[in-house]
């Protein structure tokens, strides 16, 4: 899902400055951010309970009519699902703003009860486990308007420019059973999905997948579509409205993928021209993740009222065909797009790591900014777009089980988006780190769901070394990490034939603000060379000496722009080695003044 576009504000104020004036880099607030009281009817949202985990859904058929004068849908919808346990009852969910017509087993009405969004029906017979059955639920009424969508959302009624409907759903938060009955758990994706839907004459059907049959039938436009790739129950989705299409195709591997764009008659030709880029968007993704994730039925770009949200192969988009120049493109194309490779293939199971999919696609940003701009470029993007949305109000993996995610905390867009960059520094092997997100992205997507703990497994496994402080420090705690640094030079001392030696460049750090234990390296430049150094620093304090810049007398410590605060710290030096007063020593160390903070500079 997007971010906020009152950023992008920001980012084209900010984005021309040649050198950082101001810091983003280390507010922690004082007081930390308050979860919600969660309540029962969370838990019935978010907990995976034995009637919903007794079975596993493998498809939907869902068979529905769109009366846009009425704003109301009829229909009914078929639950495919293998049996997991022996239970006599099964929960699905729906809205309780639409009404129950029937429930079906095999003809047979079923009983069943309300509690919420929980509806809980009784079988006649106990489930036999890795036995096939079918529940057919007959439905139908006002679904709840989406208040702002795709933040808040549920059913979209419109009118395009010429008057037309426009009507579509938008549902992350909310679930599936905003609009028809299903299992409405990350964990249980369906392993196929057909929607076939009634509108009114003239109005055209998107929705997921590819499009079987299209058939006028008077006053009326029948459409059916089919999805055969497993998909997250938020993403199934249609669009309505009165379309021109354009087609496209790219070279993708050994195959050509599809691309298509429905838009608004008025914007045909710029769209034409605008959405050229993806080809670029997906080509780098394919190269930093790994090929397309839904080569047998395309990509699609489906011009909305609302900005974006990343419908599996129909992506929503309404950013009125604007680039980010500093960005090197559309920031909803290059977004949502990511979104096809982590949260529609990759995905998670509990909104508490959903870091994994928002923080994910949004490093992708600053990964194509790196392949459009270079590599400074994406530096800035970072500094000034992903940093200055980061809070610190709460950690980043969030309560479990309760379908928790409060939209208006950005962290685990831009501080997931800077804790791969981190991840990347610190490994300082571009060609590793790549490899470690496609080892990921390969071994998780569209069969599993994923955890902060798969990843974490990927990435102790490619780089041979154990993650766990930091993950802690990163992910499970708020706070920002502190480095404490203090540069000067140490006086040897004349020589056996009384010539004074070169000073030697030292630097003492430590860690702050993170568990015992923690350890990361931090490389240093000096400014006006390309000389650079890297140290392993601690959470106790640590001298070391810096061949190299013993004439470097302005340092910087976190060029490449890791997720850290940095702050100069002259007390630091007592803590590492006792400082000799005595000038007429041999062995002296002698401060040289900083004369900058280290954190404001890159």
């Amino acid at each position: 899902m997007k971010r906020n576009s009152l950023l992008i504000i920001c980012l084209l104020i900010l984005g021309g400055c040649a050198t950082p004036r101001f810091n983003y880099f280390g507010a922690t607030p004082r007081e930390e951010g308050k979860y919600p009281a969660f309540t029962a009817m969370d838990s019935i949202k978010g907990f995976l309970d034995m009637y919903r985990a007794a079975y596993d859904v493998t498809s939907y058929d869902l068979d529905i009519v769109l009366e846009t004068g009425r704003k109301r849908i009829e229909g009914k919808v078929d639950i495919r699902f293998r049996a997991l346990l022996p239970l006599r009852t099964i929960r699905f969910d729906l809205n309780r703003a639409l009404g129950i017509r029937s429930v079906r087993m095999n003809g047979l009405p079923l009983t069943y009860r309300r509690k919420e969004r929980a509806v809980y029906a009784d079988l006649p017979f106990p489930m036999v486990p890795d036995s096939c059955y079918s529940v057919i639920i007959a439905y139908g009424g006002h679904p709840p308007r989406a208040k702002d969508p795709p933040w808040k959302g549920g059913f979209v009624w419109k009118k395009d420019k010429r008057g037309n409907p426009w009507v579509g759903v938008t549902c992350e938060s909310e679930g599936g059973s905003t609009w028809f009955p299903c299992k409405d758990h990350l964990s249980d994706e369906p392993d196929s999905v057909r929607l076939h839907m009634t509108v009114p004459a003239g109005l055209a059907v998107v929705s997921n997948g590819k499009m079987e049959s299209h058939l006028s039938a008077g006053d009326r436009e029948e459409f059916t579509w089919s999805t055969h790739y497993p998909i997250n129950i938020y993403n199934v989705t249609f669009y309505a409205g009165k379309f021109e299409h354009i087609s496209d195709s790219m070279p993708a591997g050994d195959a050509f993928l599809h691309l298509d764009y429905y838009v608004m008659p008025e914007n045909l030709e710029k769209a034409r021209l605008h959405f050229s880029q993806v080809r670029d968007v997906i080509g780098v993704y394919s190269k930093c993740f790994g090929p397309y994730p839904w080569m047998k039925e395309g990509y699609k770009l489906v011009e909305s009222p609302y900005e974006g949200m990343e419908n599996q192969t129909a992506i929503a988009y309404g950013n009125g065909y604007k680039d980010i120049p500093m960005l090197g493109g559309d920031y909803i194309i290059i977004h949502e797009t990511a979104h096809e490779w982590w949260g529609n293939a990759v995905s998670v199971s509990d909104f508490s790591d959903i870091w994994l999919q928002e923080g994910f696609a949004t490093y992708a940003e600053a990964l194509y900014c790196e392949s459009k701009k270079g590599y400074d470029t994406s530096l800035v993007y970072i500094n000034f777009w992903l940093a200055s949305t980061i809070r610190n109000k709460f950690p980043i993996v969030g309560p479990r089980n309760v379908s928790y995610w409060d939209y208006r905390d950005g962290d685990v867009y831009g501080k997931g988006a800077l804790i791969l960059h981190t991840i990347r520094n610190v490994i300082n092997d571009s060609t590793l780190f790549f490899d470690v997100l496609q080892t990921f992205f390969r071994e998780h997507s569209a069969g599993s769901h994923v955890t902060t703990e798969d990843f974490k497994e990927v990435l102790e496994r490619k780089t041979g070394k154990k993650w766990d402080k930091f993950f802690e420090a990163y992910l499970y705690r708020r706070e920002v990490p502190v480095l404490k640094w203090y540069y000067g030079s140490r006086y040897p001392g004349p020589d056996k034939n009384g010539i004074r030696r070169n000073p030697t460049a030292f630097v003492v750090a430590k860690w702050t603000n993170v568990p015992e234990g923690f350890s990361m390296p931090v490389t240093l430049n000096c400014r006006d060379s390309r000389a650079s150094e890297t140290i392993n620093v601690t959470t106790r304090a640590s001298l070391s000496y810096l061949g190299k810049f013993s004439s470097c007398d302005r340092l910087m410590c976190n060029r490449k722009r890791s997720y850290f605060t940095a702050v100069t710290e002259a007390d630091l030096l007592r803590e590492a080695v006792p400082v000799q007063p005595d000038s007429k020593k041999k062995d002296v160390i002698a401060s040289t003044p900083v004369r900058y903070n280290s954190g404001n500079h890159r």
